[in-house]
């Protein structure tokens, strides 16, 4: 049975072939001509859940951190209370001493945000089997070696880019957030940073973000869209264009892959890469020499250019009720 969703000049029950996008371009999901446009709020409400979970964890740390802090140097709080400027300096003091619990404070939020986000992830897969969409078929496991690879690679040659150009010397805000999230112990960093923390950025700016956005667009405006915004919330330039380049690449492994667990575990493999680097001086050691640096990421570059050709290979078309693939697979 042909589809004519996907080519508007077919008539249902004809014979000849449906018109079919080119091999390895993102297709999306087969839905009924006549959706039923969402409202403006409707791509952006998990961003907006996510960062009032952010807020609140904050401020419940912050304020149990002071509560904690008073009870133990009570006489040097009662006597900042007699100047503004000593409780300016005791605010200043608090402040910078969370930070270097910012790691396990992401973590926390990130363990609350991943049910949420899951929930309403769940329920919006449900909605659109109600209405009749027919999902991109999803790839199998052995092909996660793709995403897998990519991820290394762009990691490790992405920021030996950004070393190069030494952008980073010109941001403070990058060396103090760095400095922040790499002052924990590094089994909480492989933790929160490298596995709590990607799996709930993905399920937010990819899982439901960019998918949403995906449902009312071309996936070029959503991926962009979704990507500008996950860069822009990294609150620094160096941060920005890594988060970008990446980001615009795993909507394209979501696209191709059917599953958000394929986004996760790039997401993840890429974070884990970095902090298990900047652990172990991986970057200083190539930044010794010029010669090293710059044949490690020529390298990078040309592993990533090759998987993600094996992506682009991937058949993301639906499976249609009553089409030949659903039935080759019904009699395998």
């Amino acid at each position: 049975m042909s589809n004519p969703w996907e080519n508007p000049n077919q008539e249902p029950g004809e014979n000849n072939e449906p018109h079919r996008m080119p091999q390895g371009m993102p297709t999306g999901p087969v839905t009924p001509p006549m959706g039923r446009r969402k409202g403006t709020w409707y791509a952006w409400t998990p961003l907006l859940i996510k960062y009032l979970i952010s807020i609140a964890v904050s401020m419940i740390a912050v304020m149990g951190y002071t509560f904690v802090y008073i009870s133990q140097h009570y006489e040097e709080t009662v006597g900042a209370m007699q100047s503004q400027q000593d409780m300016l300096e005791l605010s200043v003091s608090i402040s910078e001493r969370m930070l270097q619990y910012t790691t396990q404070l992401e973590g926390i939020t990130a363990l609350i945000v991943i049910p949420v986000i899951l929930y309403m992830f769940h329920r919006d897969r449900k909605n659109e089997k109600m209405a009749g969409v027919i999902p991109n078929r999803k790839a199998p496991l052995w092909k996660y070696g793709a995403v897998i690879g990519i991820a290394a690679a762009l990691c490790v040659g992405l920021n030996n880019l950004i070393l190069i150009s030494n952008i980073s010397s010109y941001s403070a805000a990058y060396q103090q957030t760095s400095d922040s999230l790499y002052s924990a112990p590094f089994v909480m960093q492989l933790l929160c940073l490298g596995i709590l923390v990607p799996i709930s950025e993905e399920l937010v700016f990819r899982g439901m973000m960019f998918k949403r956005m995906r449902e009312q667009s071309g996936f070029g405006q959503a991926a962009f869209l979704s990507s500008l915004v996950f860069a822009i919330l990294h609150g620094n330039m160096v941060q920005m264009l890594y988060a970008f380049a990446t980001g615009m690449i795993l909507c394209y492994v979501y696209e191709k892959y059917g599953s958000v667990k394929a986004p996760a575990v790039g997401h993840i493999v890429m974070n884990i890469i970095s902090v298990a680097a900047s652990r172990f001086g991986l970057f200083g050691w190539m930044m010794e020499n010029n010669m090293r640096i710059s044949v490690i990421t020529i390298l990078c570059g040309a592993f990533a250019a090759a998987m993600f050709v094996l992506i682009q290979r991937i058949d993301e078309r639906p499976i249609l009720p009553g089409g030949p693939e659903e039935k080759n697979t019904a009699v395998v």
